[in-house]
C-alpha cells in the first residue's frame, strides 16, 4: 500500500513538473509569449459558426456579418451540434484554437426560428450571450454598390433611451461597441468618415441595425452637406434572452492595469484621461 502512494505521488509530482517547466525552444517560448496577458489588446477576432440546422437567412445575416469583419474574422463551414446557452465549452474550445474572443452563433429551429447569438468570453470562458431572432433582413447584394472599401471602421450611432433606461441593454450597448469597433482611436479626420452604422432601440425588445454610406458634397459653406445612402447590413433583430456575467467577473474584466498609462477619475467612473 506503501508503494502504491509512493508511486501515484510520483506520477502526481512528474504531471505538474510538466506543466510548469518552462520551454526550452524559441518557437515554444514565442507560443507561450502569446498566450500571455497583454497591457494594450490585440484587435478582438470574431468566430462566425452554424449551429446543426439553419436557414437561407441565417445564412445570409453570417455572410454580411463576415464581410464586414472580413480581416479580423474567421467562418467556420460545418455544422455544430452544440447550442452555446445550453452548453458553452465547446465554443469555447473553438475560440481558442481559433485565437478568437467573440463569436456569432447562427441556428434555426421551430421553437427559435432564424436565430442569432453575440458573444465574447474572458479568460477562456464566455463573459456575455444575447440571443436575437431575426425578424426583417435585407443582403448588401440588395443595395446599389458602394465605394465603402471592406473593413472599413465604422461611425457606430445608437438611438434611443432604452439604452439607458435597461442595464441589459447598456451591456448590449457595449458588446457591439467591442464588435464593430475592435480598435480605438481618440481622434479622427472628417474625409476619412465614410462609413455609419446606426443601431436603434424602438422598444424593450426590438433592436434594427442600418449600415449607411457618407456621403460630403459641397454646401457653400466650411461645413459639407452631408448625404447618408443606405447600403446595408440592414436587419431588425428581437430580443430573445441573454446570459449576463456577474458584476465582480465583469468589474475584472473591464479592469485596466496601472502600467497601461490610464486611471479612471473619481468624478465620474465611465471617463478615463491619461496620465502625464
Amino acid at each position: 500500500k506503501q508503494w502504491y502512494q509512493r508511486r501515484v505521488r510520483a506520477t502526481a509530482d512528474t504531471a505538474l513538473a510538466s506543466k510548469i517547466n518552462p520551454p526550452k525552444t524559441r518557437k515554444g517560448k514565442k507560443i507561450v509569449e502569446s498566450r500571455d496577458a497583454l497591457l494594450v489588446e490585440n484587435e478582438k477576432k470574431t468566430m462566425l459558426l452554424k449551429g446543426a440546422n439553419t436557414s437561407g437567412v441565417v445564412n445570409d445575416v453570417l455572410a454580411d456579418l463576415y464581410k464586414i469583419r472580413r480581416q479580423n474574422a474567421v467562418m467556420m463551414s460545418k455544422n455544430n451540434a452544440f447550442l452555446p446557452f445550453e452548453d458553452a465549452q465547446p465554443v469555447c474550445d473553438m475560440l481558442k484554437k481559433q485565437e478568437s474572443s467573440m463569436f456569432v452563433f447562427g441556428s434555426h429551429n421551430k421553437k427559435r426560428p432564424h436565430n442569432i447569438i453575440f458573444g465574447r468570453t474572458f479568460d477562456g470562458q464566455v463573459l456575455d450571450m444575447i440571443e436575437f431572432g431575426v425578424t426583417a433582413f435585407k443582403k448588401m447584394s440588395q443595395f446599389k454598390p458602394t465605394k465603402v472599401p471592406m473593413g472599413a471602421k465604422p461611425c457606430l450611432l445608437f438611438n434611443g433611451d432604452v439604452f439607458e433606461k435597461f442595464d441589459n441593454w447598456g451591456l448590449i450597448q457595449n458588446f457591439f461597441c467591442d464588435f464593430f469597433c475592435t480598435t480605438k482611436t481618440s481622434s479622427m479626420n472628417l474625409q476619412g468618415l465614410e462609413y455609419v452604422i446606426s443601431l436603434s432601440a424602438v422598444e424593450p425588445d426590438m433592436l434594427l441595425i442600418r449600415s449607411y454610406e457618407v456621403n460630403m458634397k459641397k454646401s457653400g459653406t466650411n461645413a459639407p452637406h452631408v448625404e447618408l445612402v443606405e447600403i446595408g447590413v440592414s436587419m431588425d433583430l428581437k430580443l430573445r434572452r441573454t446570459q449576463l456575467a456577474p458584476f465582480d467577473v465583469r468589474k475584472h474584466a473591464y479592469k485596466i492595469p496601472r502600467a497601461a498609462g490610464l486611471e479612471r477619475r473619481r468624478t465620474s467612473p465611465t471617463i478615463w484621461r491619461v496620465r502625464s
